[in-house]
């Protein structure tokens, strides 16, 4: 057996694509999609060994999905079930790490315009919870600030209690966009208020979604999980942790569990078994990190925490991390 497959499978790669590597975690072989009939000295495209999904690496590629989709690529039809174990396949569906779907359908949302010139105050704010760290505003992934035109453009349908906050939105609050474009998620610029927030639902998804930014290490399987986005902006763009070399990716909750954003991370970004760092709120407690972990430990590779010692999360200065393995 190569993990849940069939030691024929191993062959019939090495007959259709002509290379196979196995290694602990992952069956790297060709990428039928950009490098068929292609000789190199290393290949992109990697198959978990626990579980039938695949993906390939290349940066002009990046294709991805069940493992049903790579055989129809090949062969013309699936043919998973001559090459999957099927107690293996049972086992790892009744551990809810098979998903039913990689290609869902989701619209495109389109971004408005920043218009700095129109939001001073907006534009301050961000810049603050940015330590005025110099960054183009325009570089930032998902960012609204005209409100209105970013509900008209998209033709959101505005129901009776987003019609009565609207002005209100456009006025006070900046907005960020989701990964898969499911949700804005609406910071209020005035922290004297008692509405600090607003959660817009675009479009449904099959799982959570959630703002990312980028680590060093596109192939690492180390992630970094926070609460809120100012939170992993502040540890990927100072690196307080210095970790942003081995990180591939920081993820916001945004408000959910952290078990519904590690499903949904394992689910978008293909990384099987991650190893998952949380910058944790000093008010969750460590026991609910160790639950965490004993009765998911099938879909992580380990768990660390770390709190700030001197403030509630890691957007707040001065940064003490204190660091707990679990």
């Amino acid at each position: 057996m190569i993990g849940i497959y069939q030691d024929d499978f191993k062959e019939y790669l090495e007959e259709t694509l002509g290379y196979v590597k196995i290694t602990n975690k992952n069956i790297i072989t060709k990428c039928p999609w950009c490098e068929y009939q292609k000789e190199k000295d290393h290949y992109h495209l990697h198959i978990a060994k626990d579980a039938p999904i695949f993906h390939c690496f290349h940066a002009s590629c990046d294709k991805g999905g069940l493992l049903k989709k790579l055989l129809e690529k090949i062969e013309g039809r699936d043919l998973s079930d001559e090459f999957i174990d099927k107690d293996k396949l049972k086992e790892l569906q009744k551990n809810k790490i098979i998903f039913d779907n990689k290609d869902e359908k989701l619209q495109n949302v389109i971004l408005p315009d920043l218009k700095t010139y129109k939001y001073p105050y907006k534009e301050l704010y961000i810049k603050k919870r940015l330590k005025f760290f110099n960054i183009p505003l325009e570089s930032i992934n998902g960012l609204i600030f005209d409100v209105l035109e970013f509900i008209k453009i998209n033709n959101i349908p505005v129901g009776e209690s987003l019609f009565r906050i609207q002005d209100y939105l456009e006025s006070n609050f900046i907005g960020f966009l989701t990964n898969n474009k499911t949700t804005a998620i609406f910071r209020n610029i005035d922290n004297s208020q008692s509405m600090k927030f607003y959660k817009l639902k675009i479009q449904q998804s099959n799982f959570l979604d959630y703002y990312k930014l980028p680590g060093n290490s596109k192939y690492s399987k180390k992630v970094v999980l926070a609460e809120g986005i100012f939170d992993i902006f502040s540890a990927q763009i100072f690196d307080r942790l210095n970790i942003k070399n081995d990180v591939s990716l920081y993820a916001s909750v945004l408000s959910s569990k952290y078990l519904s954003l590690i499903h949904s991370i394992i689910f978008y970004e293909q990384i099987f078994k991650p190893d998952v760092i949380i910058l944790s709120d000093r008010g969750i407690p460590l026991d609910y990190y160790k639950k965490l972990k004993k009765y998911n430990n099938h879909l992580f590779n380990s768990l660390t925490i770390y709190y700030n010692k001197v403030g509630k999360d890691f957007n707040d200065t001065p940064l003490i991390p204190i660091r707990e393995v679990i």
